[in-house]
């Protein structure tokens, strides 16, 4: 398997998520497909994607090893995606189990379901209780936290009025404090 950095300049996470998807179409699905963010220059978001080497389209900055190709900034923005993920970081967009997790299930579950590793709970040092139930919501997006891919969760109400843990990263957040 490679570790392969693309850099098409997306503004934000949902336009490097769009790139995944027709990435996907392109290359086959990977085993693992994660978000960076790009400080250096210009901010952006690169990805990563865990898969067989294949061809890449004309137009992105690409990395895998020491090899770069494509517009020079872009495929320096692959290049720190790459270092990034190898340093065992990046938000998991595809990854293992993630076509087939929805609705409301338990941690256990979860966490027998997918690659997710470890289900975090904000502001307790404590992981989440196997038995606890969490609303997937539609949109789960894990860290590799030192490699180790976390969801991050908070408490929050379920479909039935119960309190159980939702994902702390929602799918279309709003801006606040006047859009900044």
């Amino acid at each position: 398997m490679t570790v392969l950095g693309v850099d098409a300049g997306s503004a934000d996470v949902a336009a490097a998520e769009h790139l995944i998807q027709d990435l996907v179409t392109v290359l086959g699905p990977p085993v693992l497909a994660c978000t960076h963010f790009v400080r250096n220059g210009r901010p952006h978001v690169a990805v990563t994607l865990v898969l067989e080497p294949a061809e890449v389209p004309d137009g992105y900055g690409v990395a895998w090893g020491d090899s770069r190709t494509g517009p020079e900034e872009l495929a320096a923005g692959a290049g720190q995606a790459v270092a990034e993920f190898e340093a065992g970081g990046g938000r998991a967009v595809v990854f293992g189990g993630s076509a087939g997790l929805s609705g409301v299930v338990t941690v256990a579950d979860l966490l027998g379901r997918s690659a997710i590793e470890r289900v975090s709970v904000l502001a307790s040092p404590y992981p989440a209780e196997p038995h606890a139930v969490l609303d997937t919501r539609g949109y789960l997006r894990p860290e590799r936290r030192d490699g180790v891919l976390t969801l991050a969760t908070t408490p929050g109400l379920l479909p039935d009025g119960s309190i159980g843990l939702v994902p702390f990263e929602i799918l279309d957040p709003q801006a606040c404090c006047g859009g900044h």
